[in-house]
């Protein structure tokens, strides 16, 4: 079964980009994938079409934090998945907060992202 709604998943590593969007096609997800916070700020369209982010803190250029901050102001903001490779503190301030998801260590662990996905867009926690 293939959903319409679409995952953005923004990552500066191009493997993780690839890898986390060919597991969520397998699922039957449609994806977007950005290199960059700025690349999905700067494109309107895809910011529209996007239920779920999965967003790396560490990011070149634009931090995850402050992509999440930014997507805060917009009227609906999408709900986010933090992702990292590193043990960052960061996360703990948006813990807890609306629109804020998990925070998932990198190796993800597949099965625990599937389940945080599932529960946010079958429960509804997207924008209209």
């Amino acid at each position: 079964m293939t959903h319409s709604l679409r995952i953005a998943i923004i990552d500066d590593e191009p493997s993780v980009r690839s890898g986390l969007s060919n597991l969520l096609l397998s699922e039957g997800y449609a994806t977007l994938t950005f290199a960059s916070a700025e690349a999905f700020l700067n494109d309107g369209h895809s910011q529209r079409l996007t239920a779920l982010v999965i967003a790396d803190i560490k990011l070149k250029g634009m931090s995850g934090a402050a992509l999440f901050e930014k997507l805060q102001l917009s009227p609906c903001p999408p709900p986010v998945i933090f992702i990292s490779g590193h043990d960052d503190e960061t996360w703990q301030r948006f813990a807890g907060q609306p629109g804020a998801v998990a925070f998932l260590h990198k190796p993800i662990d597949i099965d625990v992202l599937l389940n945080h996905i599932s529960r946010v867009l079958l429960r509804g926690e997207t924008r209209p």
